[in-house]
C-alpha cells in the first residue's frame, strides 16, 4: 500500500467532505421541490451523484493496494 501524504490526505478529506454536502444539498432540494419533473430530475441527479462516488472510492481503494 502506498503511503499518503498529510497533504493528500487532507486534501481527500476536504473532497469527501465536498462530495457529501453535494449529496445532501442534491437529497434536500429533491425533498423540497414542489414540482414533480423537477423533484424526480433532482432525486436522479442525487442518485447518480452517490454512485459516481461510490465507484470512485471503489477505484482509488483499488489504486492504493
Amino acid at each position: 500500500m502506498k503511503n499518503l501524504t498529510s497533504r493528500e490526505l487532507l486534501y481527500l478529506e476536504d473532497a469527501g467532505k465536498m462530495f457529501e454536502s453535494i449529496a445532501k444539498t442534491c437529497d434536500f432540494a429533491a425533498s423540497s421541490a414542489v414540482d414533480p419533473q423537477f423533484k424526480a430530475y433532482l432525486q436522479t441527479l442525487g442518485q447518480e451523484h452517490k454512485q459516481w462516488m461510490s465507484a470512485t472510492a471503489e477505484k482509488g481503494q483499488k489504486a492504493l493496494v
